[in-house]
């Protein structure tokens, strides 16, 4: 009886030996295996699916960013339409300027022309600031000689005497004052030369046309000896 019950009590320990390891590989397999990459990237979209969206397309970026439009304006040209009045006409934009009740930047001096004698057109361009007008002065060794004002339009102003070392100056004027000196505002009047070279060019012209009447000259006194030598010879074959 006791032999028949031995080889059933083995099988029974041998079975429940063999369930009690699968259920534990099973319960270690789960806790040590690595998250996959597709439940990672579920856990990213299901904690920011509502703030992540689809990536944006570049005609939808490009629909979002503001349309620049700036105003068809030359700050170094006179007698235009104010960039404000533009601006209010047309929706452009306009550069970035100071309001009239702070100083304005100092003008932009372009060029000094001389147009004769000691005549000087004076060209500038406008600051980025509001202007009202403009103040151009001719000074000698800090001493104003001459200072003209002039319309927040213009850009040119012509000046009737102005000599050689003379410093010019263009100002820019609003309700909050007047813009600062500075070397892009002032310059020296430097007049070209153009006595000594009108008498270089009259020089030339003249050594040519004095050249010319010498060969001139040189050709009508060889021409009046061969008539002497041939006339003698002929005086002298008669006599013979």
């Amino acid at each position: 009886m006791l032999g028949c019950g031995c080889p059933v009590i083995l099988l029974l320990s041998i079975s429940f030996l063999d369930l009690s390891f699968v259920s534990s590989s099973s319960s270690s397999s789960q806790s040590t295996r690595p998250r996959s990459h597709s439940s990672v990237g579920n856990d990213y979209y299901s904690l920011y699916e509502d703030a992540i969206t689809d990536p944006p397309s570049s005609s939808s970026t490009q629909s979002e960013l503001p349309d620049l439009n700036p105003c068809n304006y030359d700050m170094c040209v006179e007698q235009q339409h104010t960039c404000l009045e533009l601006a209010e006409a047309t929706g452009c934009l306009c550069p970035g300027l100071s309001n009239g009740f702070t100083p304005p930047s100092p003008p932009h001096l372009l060029t000094l022309t001389q147009l004769g004698g000691k005549g000087v057109l004076v060209h500038w361009c406008a600051p980025t600031s509001t202007v009202t007008n403009y103040n151009v002065k001719v000074m000698r060794n800090g001493k104003i000689m001459e200072k003209i004002e002039v319309e927040e339009r213009k850009r040119a102003a012509l000046l009737e005497d102005v000599e050689s070392g003379m410093h010019i100056c263009v100002e820019a004027v609003n309700k909050g004052g007047v813009s600062a000196e500075d070397h892009k505002s002032c310059a020296t009047f430097e007049p070209q030369n153009t006595d000594t070279g009108l008498a270089l060019k009259l020089g030339i012209v003249g050594g040519v046309v004095g050249l010319i009447l010498l060969l001139i000259l040189a050709l009508l006194l060889w021409r009046h000896k061969s008539r002497q030598k041939f006339t003698t010879r002929t005086e002298t074959e008669r006599v013979l």
